[in-house]
C-alpha cells in the first residue's frame, strides 16, 4: 500500500483459507506487507451480511467500493448473493459510501437491467466499462457514484 493518498482499505472475505493465503500461505510473499500495513483491514464475513449491518460510524463509510463477487447481477451461483444486486442491496451498497463515493461491481457480462437498476436506487453517472480478458470474452465493470 505505497500509496500515500489511501487512508484505509477494507478487504471483505467470507473464506477464512483465502484471507490465510495472504497472511502466512502461498500468496504471503506477495500480500504480506500489505496486510502489514496499519491502514489495512482484513474482515472476516460474507460481503451481502456486512453491508446490510450498515456503518455504524463515518468512519466506516468509503470512497469507492469495488466489488468482486459471483458472476455479477445476471447469474449468481451462490443463491444469496443475488441480494446484493437488489435494490436492498443497493442501498446497503450506498450506505457504505461516502457522498460522491463510486459503486465498482465486477461482472461476466453486461447488464442493462443492472445500469437501470443502479439509476433507481440514486446512482449517478452510471455506465459500463469492458475489461480486455486472455480468454476473448470482455469482462465488464458496472460502475456508479452515489449521490450528496
Amino acid at each position: 500500500m505505497a500509496e500515500p493518498r489511501w487512508g484505509r482499505i477494507a478487504v471483505v472475505e467470507r473464506e477464512a483459507a483465502v484471507i490465510d493465503w495472504h497472511r502466512d500461505g502461498p500468496l504471503a510473499a506477495m500480500t504480506a506487507d500489505a496486510l502489514a500495513d496499519p491502514r489495512a483491514e482484513v474482515v472476516h464475513a460474507d460481503l451481502v451480511e456486512w453491508l446490510r449491518t450498515g456503518p455504524r460510524t463515518r468512519a466506516e463509510t468509503y470512497d469507492a467500493l469495488c466489488l468482486d463477487i459471483d458472476n455479477g447481477p445476471d447469474w449468481t451461483v451462490t443463491e444469496d448473493n443475488d441480494g446484493l444486486y437488489s435494490p436492498t442491496g443497493l442501498a446497503a451498497c450506498a450506505a457504505r459510501l461516502a457522498p460522491g463515493g463510486v459503486l465498482a461491481v465486477w461482472s461476466a457480462q453486461p447488464s442493462l437491467a443492472f445500469e437501470e437498476s443502479l439509476r433507481n436506487a440514486g446512482f449517478t453517472r452510471v455506465r459500463t466499462e469492458e475489461v480486455a480478458v486472455a480468454r476473448g470474452v470482455p469482462d465488464v465493470v458496472h460502475l456508479a457514484v452515489r449521490g450528496a
